[in-house]
Formats: C-alpha cells, sequence, structure tokens
C-alpha cells in the first residue's frame, strides 16, 4: 500500500494518520443512524482509546453530537454518538445557457450530500455579479455554508477561467475573486465534468466503470466528461473532454444547427462516441440533451452498432437533462474537498 496527497506522494506523517483516522470514523458514522464507542472501534478497525481521541475532537467541534435514548436496560446507559449532518452546509451554482434561456441553478445541501434548498434564477447574461448576487442570498438564509461548488460551461484550470460560454466569465480568476470577497472556500469545475461524476456517484460505479458523458445543448456545442478509475480525466490543461474541437469536419459555430438535421448529426455523434472509444474505451457512454428525439436515439445506435465491434462496444444510455446528475456532481466535489485529502492507494 501506499499513500499519496494530490499528484505527489510522500512519506505518511502522524498528523495525517489523524486525518485519516477522523475520516474514517466519520464516515462510519455516516452509514450508521448511531453508534456507541466499541462499536466505532469494531466497523473502523481502530482501537477503544484512538475512537475515543478523535469523538473528543468532534464533540468539540459539534461535528458529531452525543445522544441518549428513552429506554434504559438497566445499569449504566452506554454513550451513543451520531454524526451531525447539519453542522455545516454546502452550496451549489452553476449556470447554464440552452437556447435562449440563461439560468443560475443553485441549492444548498447538508454534510450527508441531501438537499435542503433548492431554486432557480432567471438573468439576460451571466458574469460575477450575477454569481455574487447567487452567493450572498444563499450564504444570508444559510450563513454555515463552508463551500460553494461552481459549475461553468468553460474551461477551468486552477480556478481560472479559459474560454467559457458566457463571455464575462472568460479570462479571470474567479475562485480567487470570489473566496476575496466570501470567508468561504469556493471551487470550480466544469459543466459535462461535474455532471459525468454525479452519474458516476449516483449510480455507485465502481472505479473500474470508466465512463464518458456527452451533453449536447439544443442546438449548441456539446462538451464530454470522463471518468477513469473513479477520477475526472482533466488532462494537462484541463481540456480533456472538449469534444466540439475534434477533427471531425463540421465547424464549431455550425456543430449546434446539425441537430435539425437527423442523418447529419447522427453520423456527426457516431463519429464523436468512435474517437472517445478508440481514446478511453469506456464502459458506459452517456449521451444527453432536450434534443435527442426518439428517432435520433434509433438512428445512433444503429449507427454505433454498425461503426464499432461489439467485443469492444461501449453500453450507450440516452438522458433527457443532465441537472439532477449536475447539482449532485458539484456537491460531492465540495463534500470531497471539505473531507481529508489523503488517499491510500491500492499498487496495481
Amino acid at each position: 500500500m501506499k499513500v499519496g496527497e494530490g499528484p505527489a506522494h510522500n512519506p505518511i506523517n502522524w498528523m495525517q494518520v489523524k486525518q485519516l483516522n477522523t475520516e474514517l470514523l466519520k464516515s462510519v458514522l455516516k452509514l450508521e443512524k448511531y453508534c456507541t464507542k466499541p462499536d466505532l472501534a469494531k466497523q473502523s478497525g481502530l482501537s477503544v482509546s484512538t475512537c475515543g481521541n478523535i469523538l473528543k475532537d468532534l464533540l468539540e467541534t459539534q461535528e458529531v453530537i452525543e445522544i441518549s435514548l428513552n429506554e434504559s436496560t438497566g445499569g449504566r446507559p452506554a454513550k451513543l454518538y451520531m454524526f451531525n449532518e447539519s453542522y455545516a452546509s454546502v452550496a451549489t451554482i452553476y449556470a447554464r445557457k440552452e437556447e435562449n434561456k440563461v439560468t443560475l441553478s443553485c441549492s444548498v445541501s447538508n454534510l450527508l450530500g441531501v438537499a435542503i434548498f433548492e431554486t432557480t434564477l432567471n438573468f439576460y447574461d451571466i458574469g460575477i455579479k450575477e454569481i455574487q448576487t447567487a452567493i450572498t442570498m444563499l450564504l444570508t438564509d444559510y450563513p454555515n455554508i463552508k463551500i460553494v461548488s461552481l459549475g461553468l460551461p468553460a474551461i477551468i484550470l486552477y480556478g481560472n477561467v479559459g474560454y467559457c460560454d458566457f463571455p464575462q466569465l472568460t479570462n479571470i480568476p474567479i475562485v480567487e475573486l470570489l473566496e476575496e470577497r466570501y470567508p468561504i472556500q469556493v471551487i470550480a469545475e466544469n459543466d459535462v465534468n461535474a455532471t459525468a461524476m454525479g452519474y458516476h456517484k449516483r449510480n455507485m460505479l465502481s472505479t473500474k466503470e470508466h465512463i464518458a458523458y456527452l451533453y449536447y445543448p439544443k442546438l449548441g456545442n456539446a462538451g464530454s466528461g470522463l471518468i477513469v478509475h473513479g477520477q475526472i480525466l482533466h488532462g494537462a490543461q484541463h481540456f480533456a473532454g472538449e469534444i466540439a474541437f475534434l477533427p471531425l469536419g463540421v465547424p464549431f459555430k455550425e456543430q449546434g444547427e446539425l441537430q435539425k438535421d437527423l442523418d447529419r448529426f447522427s453520423n456527426f455523434v457516431d463519429r464523436t462516441l468512435q474517437s472517445i472509444n478508440c481514446i478511453i474505451n469506456p464502459t458506459t457512454i452517456i449521451l444527453a440533451g432536450l434534443g435527442f428525439t426518439p428517432e435520433m436515439k434509433e438512428q445512433i445506435q444503429l449507427k454505433l452498432q454498425k461503426s464499432v465491434d461489439a467485443s469492444h462496444r461501449p453500453g450507450l444510455v440516452f438522458e433527457t437533462d443532465i441537472h439532477e446528475n449536475y447539482l449532485y456532481g458539484l456537491t460531492m466535489l465540495a463534500l470531497d474537498k471539505l473531507s481529508c485529502r489523503i488517499q491510500i492507494i491500492e499498487r496495481i
């Protein structure tokens, strides 16, 4: 076994061990309604004394609360511990342009990833001010928000937006600007990357099930999110998945119009699927978009069956909309950011 943090793998130290053990204990408590200290030790594999020390810290921060049952079997009742899912909240905001409709979808979830609030704001265009309006609104009603997970139809590298479907957001250090204004953490992710992660998590897929999630906005340019070994495949400059730039003979500005032509569009999608399959050979490819008619789905399936041999053909799934997976993916990315960043990786 080896322990790594980020791209570099460093020897583990006692503080990192404590962080790992704390996350392990919280994971057990998230799965159980409540636990005694011996139960926690048994399920986590940690000693009772180690569990006690960690619980002391978690009780002080109120991440864990101590409860008591009404019934007693006599003698001294055992102390019961429960994860405090309301200790903090996570917010998600994503910007979307579908035909002529421009929106910011916002949600707030507890630490178990369960949404407790959701709304959609309509705008003529979206820039940093509109995003600030949304964050201010959420923080006013939910002051215990610890992190905002922001989704954008953009290339995002280390918190900096490159190309974006919203010109006002192009080429700005969005994470830095928002963290300077608000006392919370901010993360930003490409829209389809977050959606792909949401699909992977919601369907409880294993790390061996690689997926490619393709989103075709109605009359817009497609993007894709690639999940390999349970992680988003970003590429060196976070350009991985920008399938609208594949050299398939259709100019960037004309690709959205293909959706009006059943035969041309199904051919275009089929060539895209072939390209992705040759590169990462995913277990499943998901095609999402409001414009996929039953006839279009049938054409694409037939073309894929003819163009890719069954021995290495991925499964094909169609989804109408990205909303649920998108919000869930952003929420999971936020919860991951709040948790211990150290991972134990099994050597292959």
